[in-house]
């Protein structure tokens, strides 16, 4: 007996979250065919029953964790208007995400293995990351994506380096600096 559309469709969502986790905490280099199979729990056979390679999977994760962090920015909109940059960084320089690899934005946690990925996802973090900065523009009111690209590149980068730094001080200054120059880029008109 097959499967239903449905059923098919939950494992696959599943097998994405899994493998999201997975890429975010070890890297695409770090983590094999096996691996992911297993954090989802599952056999390496039903893991190519829903994605043909690694990279396929690695694709799809990061067009999820983009359109995830697309909708945050249309939700923070949507829920408090004007107000909605101050919430963004709250959340996006704070501890929950800067301590929670596992879970956090794909921009800090992925763009690395991005960056060697094949062509088809280059092409899928391009437009999306295009989206996200045309949002942000849209939502500070600005002619220009020019500040929106440089606060999501201030955001990133700020919460890779807190992340790789020993020292809690250091991190809290990392942070703390990206908070008074992001806001700085919200306030430019």
């Amino acid at each position: 007996m097959r499967a239903s559309k449905q059923h098919m469709e939950k494992v696959r969502s599943h097998i994405l979250d899994a493998a999201g986790q997975g890429f975010r905490e070890e890297g695409y280099g770090g983590l094999g065919i096996n691996g992911l199979a297993q954090r989802a729990g599952l056999t390496s056979g039903a893991f190519y029953g829903h994605f043909m390679s690694k990279s396929d999977a690695f694709a799809e994760v990061v067009a999820k964790g983009l359109n995830d962090y697309a909708n945050a920015v249309a939700d923070l909109k949507q829920q408090h208007a004007d107000a909605w940059p101050e919430h963004f960084l709250a959340y996006y320089l704070g501890a929950e995400h800067v301590e929670n690899l596992a879970c956090s934005c794909v921009v800090p946690g992925l763009s690395a293995d991005v960056m060697r990925a094949e062509d088809k996802t280059k092409i899928i973090y391009s437009a999306l990351t295009t989206r996200i900065a045309d949002s942000i523009t849209a939502g500070l009111n600005k002619s220009s994506s020019g500040d929106s690209w440089a606060l999501m590149a201030l955001l990133a980068g700020a919460v890779m380096m807190a992340r790789s730094v020993s020292d809690p001080t250091q991190k809290k200054d990392i942070l703390s600096a990206a908070q008074h120059w992001a806001e700085t880029i919200i306030q430019t008109k």
